[in-house]
């Protein structure tokens, strides 16, 4: 097995996807390997997310693999909108328990994006405070020590639902990739 294959073997799945679809100085020289079969090219990469079973995977991917972490796209919206529905399904037994003097469905979107946000760029959190995140993300309705006490386990479950879409695209990636090796 040469380097370039080693190399490639030991990237994860979402290293490896991102590999050639990322913006890159040009290389003009043909990449076939030494066994003569096909080498992988983007189209391939572009596949594996192709393949991914749903929108919110294919997001997630997409804003992972190029690093597009503006808010505005479709990616991030179709990202932030599972993320808030996920959260509005959560906390609709508490509404049972406790009354709210602000719209719900307004206070999970702005948790999704707020969580989504600071889970792209960790380094950010530790700079700003919690009142600064909220007034940031649009929730100025609730002070810092009400979110804390009563909303902070939804970062949490945002935490845990990113990291198992992480681990979704992994496997998908994966499987993708163990098709390719056998097709070639």
């Amino acid at each position: 097995m040469n380097a370039v294959a080693e190399k490639t073997e030991k990237l994860s799945n979402i290293e490896w996807l991102g590999q050639q679809l990322r913006a890159k100085t040009a290389n003009y020289e043909a990449g076939i390997p030494s066994t003569g079969e096909t080498p992988i090219n983007w189209e391939d990469r572009c596949g594996a997310i192709a393949s991914l079973p749903n929108k919110e995977t294919k997001a997630y991917a997409s804003i992972l693999v190029w690093g597009d972490l503006r808010d505005n796209t479709q990616q991030y919206k179709d990202l932030t909108d599972y993320i808030a529905e996920y959260l509005w399904r959560m906390v609709q037994d508490e509404l049972d328990k406790q009354r709210e003097t602000f719209n719900m469905v307004t206070f999970c979107q702005h948790v999704a994006r707020m969580e989504l946000f600071y889970s792209l760029r960790p380094h950010l959190r530790e700079y700003h405070t919690l009142k600064g995140r909220l007034v940031f993300s649009g929730i100025n309705y609730i002070e810092p020590n009400t979110y804390s006490k009563r909303y902070a386990w939804l970062g949490n479950a945002v935490e845990l639902l990113l990291k198992e879409l992480q681990n979704e695209i992994e496997t998908y990636v994966g499987n993708y990739r163990s098709k390719l090796k056998k097709a070639s």
